[in-house]
């Protein structure tokens, strides 16, 4: 059987279907703008579409897996749109049916878009997806997962908001409203495909500098805190939201000693969708079973390299990225 085979007799669209549940009380939503909306692009376009109805953030489950080979893991799944939309789950609907068809359960956020105004572009999403892991935790038991093995996917701003979520854990996005709020958010772990806005030269669009210059930061929006988390980066080469966001930040988790991987595809462009010898959702299976995450199937065999070799490996690329000379690289 293929890693990825499916394993049941179910099969899964790929597409939210449950019902969709409010993350916010009712008057109580931080950062409320009246130009905000929470919906995703197909629903924005759909014939009667109804702005003031859909001002909340919400949870949507999809299918559940198959009881005979449900997993204890969930995957919160995250759709990009520059902060502007939530336009991905055409896009990732293949990639979580094969997750569901592996016993993953899965649930989708939609959170609040356009960009604020006044607050950084990130701001109200954040604080939705703060909430949003805080809702999925309580609801651990009756949906059948641990509330330790709680995840994060996502694309472009969706991959941004991943490693909010990853890597800032520790700093609330907005003051407590009720006793939900006294649920952490650390997520246990994240697999950001192609981020956005993750450096200076980049914060708001494409990185200006591709990522290059003694000038050029990880946003310290980012604060790699105690509860960080694994993560598998995914980048293409010629994705004008630099890559070196993705190396920058992998080569921070492994000085911490925090597990990661980096798959970097030679001059592929924006969105996991356009890669053609990266296989995003074997590379992401792989990841959670090499972390130990999934217990079946065949998983990566240990690095031949340290963490400091690996360190040194990303940063050869990056040299080379930068006299524009790319390959296709795998790190772990």
């Amino acid at each position: 059987m293929s890693p990825l085979e499916n394993k049941c007799d179910l099969v899964f669209s790929g597409y939210p279907e449950g019902p969709k549940t409010r993350i916010w009380p009712d008057g109580r939503m931080p950062d409320a703008q009246p130009h905000q909306i929470a919906a995703t692009t197909e629903e924005a376009k759909a014939p009667g579409f109804n702005p003031d109805e859909n001002r909340a953030p919400t949870l949507q489950w999809f299918q559940s897996p198959s009881p005979k080979n449900a997993t204890d893991l969930c995957m919160v799944v995250i759709s990009g749109g520059g902060y502007n939309s939530c336009c991905d789950i055409p896009a990732m609907s293949k990639v979580v049916a094969k997750l569901l068809e592996l016993g993953i359960h899965c649930v989708n956020l939609t959170y609040r878009t356009p960009w604020p105004e006044g607050l950084p572009i990130y701001k109200t999403a954040w604080e939705d997806a703060q909430r949003a892991i805080r809702l999925v935790r309580l609801g651990a038991e009756r949906h059948g997962f641990s509330p330790d093995k709680i995840g994060v996917m996502g694309c472009s701003a969706g991959s941004h908001l991943n490693m909010l979520l990853a890597f800032s854990s520790q700093t609330p996005a907005y003051a407590p409203i009720d006793e939900v709020d006294n649920v952490p958010c650390n997520i246990a772990w994240a697999v950001p495909m192609c981020p956005a806005f993750v450096l200076s030269d980049g914060f708001q669009g494409a990185n200006e500098k591709k990522g290059f210059g003694d000038d050029v930061f990880l946003d310290p929006v980012f604060a790699f805190d105690s509860a960080s988390c694994p993560a598998c980066f995914m980048h293409g080469g010629d994705d004008p939201y630099s890559p070196m966001g993705s190396v920058r930040s992998y080569c921070r988790l492994m000085q911490m000693g925090i597990p990661a991987e980096l798959h970097l595809e030679a001059h592929a462009v924006h969105g996991f969708m356009h890669y053609t010898r990266m296989n995003p959702t074997q590379v992401m299976v792989d990841f959670l079973r090499h972390r130990g995450f999934l217990q079946d199937g065949k998983t990566l065999s240990a690095s031949p390299f340290s963490p400091q070799e690996n360190i040194a490996r990303a940063l050869s690329w990056s040299r080379q990225y930068q006299q524009g000379i790319q390959e296709d690289i795998g790190l772990w």
